[in-house]
């Protein structure tokens, strides 16, 4: 019995000698998240944890290396790597851990947390979508969710010139060379040595199949710039089109306007009541006119003669027959008719 107590005291001394670091990391390697919590409220100073022997990683690196997500979260809510991104000895952010190790849903997390890590590069000048593409385990979430996030990451080449394409190809990673050409990553690009991501396929039938995908974009380029061209092509034949119809309709009008100055005029009541009365004493005159006529008068309104007065039968005898004239005696006045 003695025997089983000294036993149970140096098995409680040994347990007390672990310090907390250990503890720590030995909790987040188990996935305890209970551990985790309860040893951090208890020396909330050990957040950080860098591992001296390991690289400097921190808590969240390892969290995110091994892909425990409900860890890394729980780090990040109590502002872990809040206000400096943690770098290990390689210059490797927890983002770029989780993206070399395949941890798609981590790294997905870290990314959206994050966003302002993603462009960041270790020591050989790689970021996280080269790793990611280098162990082409992202292709579903984690690629196109930094791609996304940085668009500027598909062209961003490492220490060897080498971009994201490249690392792809030379992994024979096939789904996630066929992702970056979808999202527009150049496949002639070259390296410090002039060899493209063609050049670094890793098997002859990853090489068709690449140049494959190639043949297959430029295709699709080339039918979108011909839409393009006609879609330009269409609008400008409606724009000359439009112009043309104002132009037809500004002449129409111009047009209408000169024949309604030439031939149509509005009339109105005063001017009907004028005409009315201008046709009433035109009538009125006439009739005076017929008047006088009748009686052997100047037509009233019209100039008199003397000359056409003389031609008149200037005696009585004026519509009788013509009788001898004796001589001695007066003939009888002649009209302009009768001369």
């Amino acid at each position: 019995m003695r025997q089983d107590c000294t036993c149970m005291r140096e098995f409680k001394g040994r347990i007390s000698l672990i310090d907390v670091p250990r503890r720590l990391r030995r909790a987040i390697l188990l996935n305890d998240l209970p551990l985790v919590k309860r040893i951090l409220r208890n020396n909330p100073t050990y957040l950080r944890n860098p591992d001296y022997q390991d690289k400097s990683n921190t808590s969240l690196h390892l969290a995110a290396k091994c892909g425990f997500t409900a860890i890394v979260e729980f780090l990040i809510s109590l502002s872990h790597d809040s206000d400096l991104i943690s770098l290990n000895n390689d210059a490797y952010t927890p983002l770029m851990l989780a993206c070399a190790s395949g941890r798609e849903e981590t790294g997905v997390l870290l990314a959206r947390k994050f966003p302002h890590s993603i462009p960041l590069r270790n020591n050989r000048g790689q970021d996280a979508l080269m790793l990611a593409a280098a162990s082409g385990s992202g292709t579903l979430h984690l690629m196109p969710t930094l791609i996304l996030l940085q668009p500027s990451i598909l062209t961003t080449a490492d220490n060897d010139g080498n971009t994201a394409l490249h690392h792809a190809s030379a992994a024979g990673e096939l789904k996630a060379l066929r992702m970056l050409l979808s999202y527009g990553a150049e496949p002639l690009a070259m390296n410090w040595a002039s060899w493209t991501p063609v050049h670094y396929s890793a098997t002859s039938a990853a090489e068709s199949y690449f140049k494959g995908l190639i043949i297959e974009r430029e295709k699709v380029r080339a039918e979108g710039k011909r839409v393009a061209v006609a879609e330009e092509k269409g609008r400008r034949e409606e724009r000359e089109r439009e112009r043309e119809k104002e132009k037809e309709g500004s002449r129409t009008g111009k047009g209408m306007a000169t024949r309604g100055k030439g031939l149509v005029r509005l009339v109105t009541d005063t001017e009907e009541d004028s005409t009315f009365a201008a046709g009433t004493a035109v009538e009125n005159r006439q009739r005076a006119r017929d008047d006088a006529a009748i009686a052997g008068l100047p037509a009233p309104g019209m100039e008199w003669s003397p000359v056409d007065d003389r031609r008149r039968a200037m005696t009585p005898t004026e519509g009788r027959g013509w009788t001898f004239t004796p001589d001695g005696m007066r003939p009888r006045a002649e009209t302009g008719g009768s001369i």
